[in-house]
């Protein structure tokens, strides 16, 4: 049918940022793939400076979930998530990455990447993060995301042997999604976000 959606067009409409997710033994898919696929992203000049670690070990998700504050998050009233996740994808910038290639002979007449108004690996890290996200919906579980801004990155990065240079973007997650605690939320948006031609309030 002529207006009929694409595969790719219902998982966009259909994805949403799960935060509850149910402690379940329940069998889940083969995550395996997912990592490669994530970083299968268009870098700036082919810097290669996003890079990734899974995490389905519970035990290593438990400790996960204490560094990023898992405890606050319960005392405000939420549900379980990170300690409940099946899966962790942790998105890593390595920033030098991007100096080294806009150093190199081929890139000597571009803008300094230290110069550059918008740091492209933040650019980048962000495609990798959807890819992510669009990779564990398509399998059946919920994805969600926690920026890194109020977690212990210190002890992140020693249990998982992250080098001191490497910044992490955030967690997205993996999980089976607390169907007792969904909540229909009000679209309080309404401002207008997609333009054509010429911006438009």
């Amino acid at each position: 049918m002529e207006n009929e959606k694409t595969y790719l067009q219902n998982l966009i409409l259909n994805r949403r940022i799960v935060r509850n997710y149910i402690d379940s033994d329940k069998p889940y898919p083969d995550l395996s793939e997912i990592s490669k696929l994530t970083i299968k992203i268009p870098t700036a000049g082919f810097s290669r400076g996003i890079e990734i670690i899974s995490v389905e070990d519970k035990k290593n998700i438990q400790k996960l979930a204490i560094f990023a504050n898992e405890k606050n998050y319960l005392d405000k009233g939420f549900s379980k998530w990170i300690s409940n996740s099946k899966a962790i994808f942790l998105i890593l910038i390595n920033e030098e990455a991007y100096h080294e290639r806009y150093k190199m002979m081929d890139k000597e007449n571009e803008t300094n990447s230290t110069n550059w108004s918008v740091p492209y690996w933040y650019v980048d890290a962000g495609a990798a993060m959807m890819n992510c996200m669009l990779l564990i919906d398509e399998t059946g579980l919920k994805s969600g995301f926690l920026g890194s801004h109020n977690m212990d990155i210190p002890s992140i990065k020693s249990l998982l042997d992250i080098p001191e240079e490497i910044n992490i973007l955030g967690f997205v997650t993996a999980g089976i999604e607390d169907s007792s605690k969904m909540v229909k939320k009000n679209k309080i948006y309404k401002k207008k976000l997609v333009h054509k031609e010429k911006y438009e309030k």
